[in-house]
């Protein structure tokens, strides 16, 4: 954030022409811009990442930064009207013609190139490690409300068609040179204010629940968070070859889903929204990574699904009760754990085929529904 706003207050001060501040600080203003993404991906990998810790390598990712820095320091060679000048955009002396170019060169290679493949390299990045996260929380929790960061996934959307549109706008900003700055203005704050609300929620979300819950998964985040497993199926391949391994006797594999099995029907603990397999572990007295080895192996499944195939058995029965139509959608989907109606229809639709709406109108009128919820 500290980055970007530096950034965005230097191109205030070319546009206003407050040459004389700005040529003190002017080779800093691309590699500001560099130095966005790495450290966005700082941030990142601290919100996935069990303890994580920029170190050793982990700095190699702003070394574009410093190398786009190296290329503008020429500029100090300018004497100081002259400085002012180009920063003007005024005619310059011919001495410096040369030096002129060579910056307004390095200006378009950092940004259409560097800045350009940078981008595409990090898109593949959080891409990788967003897939890895939501398997992760998929072994954990039974929700993805605030934890699966798919707010991540839209603002880099609107990170892309923000700089299409302003590199589109900035070939006319000599017809329409305040049209160019509003728009690039406006989405610059449009984007700050995005990450800095979606930061700060996330921020209460990795203190009071990840980190918290993850402490008994260190070994197994290690395993996924380790060059190994930087896709799906592999990561897959590898947990089911560490359960065909495993020392879980059959006999206490089914001794722990009966038990769950019994909790579950007895205190319908699926209607709590926030419930974690580390809960349910605690209620049963057992390891949590014995608890949901217990679950994929005989049930072929995550947490995540085990939990909301409850939610939906419930919620199909509300639905085909008469007692329960004066319940809104959104009221039975919270009555069974479901934390927002969205979630409720994706989870429901899939499971079923149909929305829960559709499911209600068509058992009022008496057509036959299959489902695969057992």
């Amino acid at each position: 954030m500290a980055s970007n706003a530096a950034y965005f207050s230097m191109v205030w001060m070319e546009s206003f022409g407050y040459t004389g501040i700005l040529r003190f600080i002017f080779p800093l203003a691309m590699p500001l811009l560099i130095s966005f993404l790495p450290l966005f991906y700082y941030y990142f990998r601290s919100l996935t990442t069990l303890k994580y810790r920029v170190r050793g390598k982990q700095y190699y990712h702003l070394l574009p930064s410093v190398l786009v820095l190296i290329l503008h320091l020429p500029f100090f060679s300018f004497p100081a009207q002259v400085a002012s000048d180009f920063l003007s955009r005024k005619p310059i002396p011919a001495e410096f013609e040369w030096l002129s170019q060579y910056l307004l060169w390095a200006e378009r290679i950092s940004f259409y190139g560097v800045f350009t493949l940078q981008f595409l390299f990090y898109i593949v990045k959080f891409r990788t490690n967003l897939k890895l996260h939501r398997l992760r929380i998929e072994l954990m929790f039974s929700y993805k409300e605030n934890v699966d960061l798919r707010w991540m996934k839209l603002l880099f959307i609107g990170i892309l068609l923000f700089f299409v549109g302003n590199d589109l706008i900035f070939l006319f900003r000599d017809e329409f040179p305040w049209f160019s700055i509003v728009f690039y203005s406006i989405g610059m704050i449009g984007i700050n204010f995005f990450i800095g609300y979606h930061s700060l929620i996330q921020n209460e979300l990795v203190e009071n629940e990840i980190i918290a819950r993850m402490t008994h998964y260190c070994a197994l985040h290690r395993e996924m968070t380790s060059p190994k497993s930087e896709n799906q199926e592999l990561f897959l391949a590898q947990e089911l070859q560490k359960y065909q391994r495993s020392t879980l006797k059959t006999d206490t594999r089914e001794q722990i889903l009966q038990q769950l099995e019994k909790l579950m029907e007895d205190e319908d603990l699926y209607s709590d929204s926030k419930i974690s397999i580390e809960d349910l572990a605690m209620k049963l007295s057992i390891s949590s990574k014995n608890l949901s080895q217990a679950i994929n192996e005989v049930y072929q499944k995550n947490f995540f699904n085990y939990i909301n195939e409850y939610r939906i058995r419930k919620a199909k029965a509300m639905l085909e009760s008469g007692e329960n139509v004066t319940f809104s959608i959104e009221g039975i989907a919270r009555m069974v754990g479901f934390q927002s109606k969205s979630s409720f229809y994706t989870a429901f639709k899939k499971s079923t085929g149909i929305t829960p709406t559709e499911y209600r109108a068509n058992y009022k009128e008496g057509v036959e529904i299959n489902s695969p919820v057992r």
